[in-house]
């Protein structure tokens, strides 16, 4: 092998080794922007749902509590048609696989929580019948509503 073949073969060697180098810093960056990226998101979304639940009557928690038995009704319904809407842009999301499975299984035992408040599913129900969320959407709700709302584990 001649001088000219060994400077070559280093030269190209140096050229691959660039590119996989490259590569890699890529790919840790891009690792870093989707954490960071994850972590504004449920930024975000947290704050939203402490918004909502900051704003709801004290009263909406308790077991026998209706959602006629604010004489303001039209205070709540807005409250929780924010917390519907908002639930609707997480379904979306994870739906479409860019929400966090760690987020989605979180965001799930909120949704289970509060459906267990009476006043909140008759809320669904009102909201359901006057929203058009789509049939996916809605479905999601109800299957999730019926879990949330049954006896037992």
């Amino acid at each position: 092998m001649q001088t000219s073949d060994w400077v070559t073969a280093v030269t190209t060697g140096a050229t691959v080794l660039s590119v996989f180098i490259a590569g890699y810093a890529l790919w840790r960056q891009l690792s870093f922007l989707r954490r960071q990226m994850a972590i504004q998101h449920f930024s975000d979304y947290a704050r939203r749902y402490a918004e909502v639940i900051e704003r709801l009557p004290e009263r909406i928690h308790e077991p026998t509590c209706r959602l006629d038995d604010f004489a303001a009704t039209a205070d709540v319904m807005p409250i929780l048609r924010g917390y519907f809407s908002l639930c609707f842009e997480e379904w979306y999301l994870h739906e479409r696989g860019y929400f966090d499975h760690g987020m989605w299984g979180l965001w799930c035992e909120g949704l289970r929580n509060l459906l267990k408040k009476p006043a909140v599913c008759e809320a669904w129900e009102r909201i359901a019948k006057d929203t058009d969320y789509g049939p996916g959407f809605v479905a999601f709700m109800e299957r999730f509503a019926a879990r949330s709302t049954s006896p037992g584990p």
